[in-house]
């Protein structure tokens, strides 16, 4: 079987995963930069299937806690539309853009499964895209509530969008690493890669 292709954020979340036999790309942060770079190395590669991997926020009322393990059934482009002062609207629909990329198909069940039969227990649910990392409670709670997400991160939707028009099935796997309600707690980096080392090691070995 190929290496599996496994694209990361940073080099920090490489740095994690740099032992297991895997085809490991850093694609950048951000969603601009981690489309583009997607894009290039998806062009290339022309896998079947790709995963999307590292660090996520928990979103508040998710019961989501550092070390959990989330899976994405859907990213959305948070940052995209128009901010009035009081509210969020949508761009109009005769501009035929669109927020949201579907990740439900069945790879993506076949890793929550997997990672079940592993003892891991995924959260599966909507993803939300930023440019800007959350640190203002008010946000957190006006981006959960208006797109009932329950993780953040700043590439899904970049790279699911490079997939979408590649054809290529996505899998994104993430672990919470900072919870956007407690903004003044640093990111436990130390214990999200940990997590990410036992999902990681949960699919090289028994992925067919």
């Amino acid at each position: 079987m190929d290496r599996l292709i496994v694209l990361v954020p940073s080099e920090s979340e490489a740095e994690v995963l740099k032992d297991f036999d895997l085809d490991l790309q850093i694609v950048g942060i951000g969603p601009v930069e981690s489309a583009l770079s997607s894009y290039q190395i998806l062009s290339e590669k022309k896998p079947k299937i790709v995963f999307l991997t590292g660090w996520a926020g928990a979103y508040p009322e998710t019961d989501l806690k550092i070390g959990d393990v989330v899976v994405a059934t859907q990213e959305v482009f948070a940052d995209f539309g128009r901010k009035y002062k009081t509210h969020y609207a949508s761009f109009p629909e005769n501009l035929k853009v669109c927020n949201s990329c579907s990740l439900t198909h069945a790879f993506t069940e076949k890793t929550i499964q997997l990672l079940e039969d592993c003892n891991l227990t995924p959260v599966a649910g909507n993803f939300s895209t930023v440019c800007a990392a959350t640190y203002d409670i008010n946000r957190a709670y006006f981006i959960k509530k208006k797109y009932d997400v329950i993780a953040e991160n700043m590439e899904g939707f970049g790279v699911a969008k490079a997939c979408e028009k590649l054809k290529i099935f996505l899998v994104e796997i993430r672990v919470i690493s900072n919870l956007l309600y407690q903004p003044d707690i640093d990111w436990d980096k130390n214990r999200a890669s940990e997590v990410l080392r036992w999902i990681w090691e949960c699919i090289t070995k028994n992925w067919k």
